[in-house]
């Protein structure tokens, strides 16, 4: 079981997203959702400087049937909201039977969810609330205390960047890096690419910083092709032998594929 912190940012037409988005001083507590026969009922609970005006934005929006009252004492005014459909979360988390623990707090249009289940149930669930026009993006995961690579994976990426397997032209080919090992080719190949595919699948989950990556990933290929180019006025004639060239270019993933 895994445990996700995802930041859910609700689209234009969603009655919560849009009443917390014109009042983004606002907190709206959405605490449970239940069907009923009158229509989905929520119950909210509106906290901030101007409860009664959000309040009533809640009330006119063309996506809810009816609010209640139930208490306005206290920091927050407690309401019973019936709609035509339940929010965007609470609908998804129902179709892939996934439990949501706590209430969420929406601040103009944007909201935190905690959610814990296997990955291909959440995995489910961040897909179908993007079809619903959800925004999803994850702030936090168990996973983080988790190693990304295993010991002997861990292992060989570091060897294979030490020996330029990684650089552009490669210094080291994968038959080369495999013999140092004494490793079967298969078996280095195999390894990377498990390797390769876990750092990969963290990086598109969003578990590492994509501005940063683009930014450094941006530096680093203009310093690889002013390499290239003096590389290539050092070699003689700027050629390269064909058969060592064909084994650098042969990809790591050759022999494998994560099962």
């Amino acid at each position: 079981m895994t445990r996700l912190t995802l930041r859910l940012d609700f689209p234009i037409g969603s009655w919560i997203g849009d009443v917390s988005r014109a009042h983004p001083d606002a907190t709206i507590r959405a605490r449970e959702t239940v069907a009923a026969e009158e229509g989905e009922v929520t119950a909210l609970a509106v906290a901030g400087t101007d409860r009664a005006a959000t309040v009533e934005s809640i009330r006119e929006h063309d996506r809810v049937h009816r609010v209640d009252v139930v208490d306005r004492a206290g920091p927050a005014t407690r309401l019973r909201v019936v709609a035509p459909a339940p929010p965007p979360h609470v609908a998804t988390a129902r179709e892939v039977g996934l439990p949501i623990e706590e209430s969420i707090a929406v601040t103009n249009g944007r909201a935190t969810a905690d959610v814990v289940g296997e990955r291909s149930r959440l995995t489910a669930f961040s897909r179908r609330l993007t079809g619903e026009g959800v925004t999803v993006g994850i702030r936090g995961s168990d996973a983080d205390r988790e190693p990304v690579l295993t010991d002997a994976q861990r292992a060989l990426v570091l060897d294979a960047v030490a020996a330029g397997y990684y650089d552009t032209p490669r210094e080291c080919t994968l038959t080369e890096l495999a013999e140092a090992r004494d490793l079967a080719k298969s078996t280095c190949s195999e390894t990377l690419h498990r390797a390769e595919g876990r750092v990969l699948r963290r990086f598109v989950n969003g578990e590492f910083d994509v501005a940063d990556r683009r930014e450094g990933g941006e530096e680093r290929s203009g310093e690889r092709r002013e390499d290239e180019r003096k590389n290539g006025e050092n070699s003689i004639g700027g050629g390269s032998d064909p058969e060592r060239e064909g084994d650098r270019a042969e990809p790591a993933g050759m022999a494998a594929s994560e099962p």
